[in-house]
């Protein structure tokens, strides 16, 4: 992979180096947005150096292969979290109060507390899913479907979990 290549790809291992940057504090954490940047190019240089490959900063079939490696022991030894699955394929949000809305509720609470757009109320969930929607180029209709979903559990791992984990939360 060069400089500047974009996508999916370039996401895989910028996840690939996230996972060992917590057993590898020499590899920067990085923001998983499929740009191969400075920072992606660093953290791949130091696993090449880490790992006893030649540094290059080129992602080729050794290096894909030695962070696929590597990444796979650290998820059989830590284990792989379950998806938490509480909501329909399609779940459109409402004030009734409902369990599970209630806890849709709870990670939008937590996410307002760090993210400064991110009103703290029942009557702004709505655009908060909204905003989520925006933000990952998804449909925009204030529906929590799957998708959407799926980007908030993301969001609440990076954020809080991630914050709380660290000491920062």
């Amino acid at each position: 992979m060069e400089l500047q290549l974009t996508g999916s790809p370039v996401r895989d291992v910028q996840h690939m180096l996230n996972v060992l940057s917590f057993s590898h504090p020499a590899i920067p954490r990085l923001v998983e947005d499929g740009v191969f940047g400075e920072r992606t190019l660093e953290g791949v240089m130091i696993f090449q150096r880490d790992f006893a490959l030649p540094v290059t900063g080129v992602v080729d079939y050794d290096t894909w292969l030695a962070l696929r490696v590597q990444t796979d022991l650290i998820a059989q030894r830590d284990g792989a979290p379950i998806p938490l699955q509480i909501i329909s394929p399609q779940y459109t949000p409402t004030a009734s109060g409902t369990p599970e809305w209630e806890f849709v509720r709870t990670i939008l609470t937590s996410l307002s507390s760090i993210l400064t757009n991110f009103p703290n109320t029942p009557a702004s969930d709505s655009e908060n899913i909204r905003q989520i929607q925006r933000l990952a180029q998804l449909p925009v209709t204030g529906v929590l479907d799957r998708p959407t979903w799926g980007i908030l559990v993301r969001l609440y791992h990076a954020l809080v979990v991630r914050g709380a984990l660290s000491g920062a939360g």
